[in-house]
């Protein structure tokens, strides 16, 4: 029996197929079969995936004789599929030699609906560095030592999983059994597709691997539907979400993890909107009528929603546009308003010891930090970036300093990203500065 089925939805893909192939070729584990859905390419795809099935019967080849777009070609692959499990690939994306083995032998050994790995996107000259994702203790405990359902985890902690359908393998009976498929949109086809299999799931695991498994391909061309993606598709995937939910009777038990997603995805549809007039429309459509929508999709669940999530899905309603209040609001705002006395703990319990604060990061999550600080009558000493373009910035009266030249007389040194503390910490300790990483501290990780 075959134990991976990997669906491949193509669409013009000559330029980068190869790789995409050779990346699957090369898995540890050979159990798989790779079916490719050719949707009506007009370039060289089908006669590159002729020749590589001539030599490696595992390549199935699908055709649509006309362009039916990623959703629908990856719901063929599904029924198609052989496998016990399924994954995605696209044709510009690369795997991990060792993915299929690593994920499979997880799957296996935990007995879940869907194992999930690292996933990153980078440039086409990047693509081939091998990358490691650095994760605290908190993370690995509660998401790669056993098996969950997202019930058991915080609403914003629904936040650290990616919606691509690329960075999970899935128990096909599962899919199958809950009638899960992609949703036929221009673009955010997948958000349907995944959140509904990440809620539905019994039992969810992520590789404790921290090596990055999937490199997706950035890409800037202006041609290109992802370069400036229409944001009513991600409206439309949260509003069937939410419908779906209520058919089946289960949005009372998802609504806390529903409308913290809503609420994230809603703001990065506008962020990730390049023009600005696109932008305004989207804006005013949620303003007018498509949070109302979503929050009367059960007004009484609506109710019980966590005051302050409640607070950011309606400044939708209630802030202007231009006041762009949209550009400061993050995750670690979400966990710096409900660990508010331990925050101010911390830093008063540094104050009074009369040592010098440093913040490491000034993007967005510094701007976070420093928001909720002037909020809390909170100060610190100083703000520092490695990112030399960021140096003389100014955050709420902060000018952000070269680390090198802004440390000399600093004790301690608070850190917005994980990723930055993980690389930076072991070196200031050497200089007994104390490095702290804000995440750990307020529970996010």
């Amino acid at each position: 029996m075959i134990t991976v089925s990997i669906i491949m939805p193509l669409f013009n893909a000559e330029k980068y197929l190869k790789e995409a192939l050779l990346s699957i070729s090369k898995q540890t584990y050979t159990n798989y079969e790779l079916i490719c859905i050719d949707d009506g390419s007009t370039d060289a795809t089908r006669e590159i995936l002729n020749q590589f099935q001539q030599v490696d019967t595992r390549i199935r080849i699908l055709e649509n004789h006309k362009r039916l777009g990623a959703a629908l070609s990856r719901n063929k692959g599904i029924e198609a599929a052989n496998g016990k499990y399924i994954t995605f690939l696209d044709g510009d994306d690369i795997f991990e030699e060792e993915l299929l083995e690593f994920a499979c032998g997880t799957m296996e050994k935990n007995a879940v609906d869907i194992v999930m790995y690292e996933y990153m996107h980078t440039t086409s000259e990047r693509i081939y560095e091998k990358r490691i994702i650095q994760r605290g203790n908190q993370f690995v405990e509660n998401f790669c030592r056993q098996p969950f359902k997202v019930t058991e985890r915080l609403p914003i902690e629904f936040m650290n999983w990616s919606s691509s359908p690329c960075n999970k393998l899935y128990r096909k009976s599962f899919i199958e059994m809950n009638k899960i498929e992609f949703q036929t949109l221009s673009s955010a086809n997948d958000v349907y597709f995944v959140v509904m299999a990440l809620l539905l799931a019994s039992k969810i695991i992520m590789l404790e691997d921290r090596r990055v498994m999937v490199y997706a391909r950035d890409h800037f061309e202006p041609t290109r539907i992802s370069f400036d993606r229409d944001p009513m598709c991600v409206y439309q995937a949260l509003k069937r979400i939410g419908e779906e939910l209520k058919k089946r009777g289960l949005f009372a038990t998802f609504f806390q993890h529903y409308y913290c997603f809503l609420y994230y995805y809603l703001r990065m549809a506008i962020l990730k909107t390049k023009k600005e007039e696109n932008k305004r429309i989207f804006y005013d459509f949620l303003q007018q009528e498509g949070i109302s929508t979503l929050i009367n999709l059960d007004s009484n669940c609506y109710h019980k929603v966590d005051r302050y999530m409640q607070s950011l899905i309606e400044k939708f309603q209630n802030s202007d546009f231009h006041s762009m209040w949209y550009r400061y609001e993050n995750t670690l705002s979400y966990y710096l308003d409900n660990h508010v006395d331990k925050v101010i703990s911390l830093i008063q319990f540094y104050h009074n010891k009369e040592m010098q604060i440093a913040l490491w990061g000034a993007g967005e999550n510094g701007s976070a930090f420093i928001g909720f600080l002037k909020e809390n009558h909170l100060e610190i000493d100083t703000i520092v970036d490695k990112d030399q373009k960021k140096w003389g910035k100014e955050i709420e009266g902060y000018v952000v300093q070269n680390p090198e030249e802004a440390l000399e007389n600093v004790q301690v040194v608070l850190f917005s990203t994980y990723s930055v503390y993980s690389e930076v910490a072991p070196r200031l300790e050497t200089y007994n500065i104390k490095a702290i990483e804000i995440g750990e501290i307020v529970g996010k990780d």
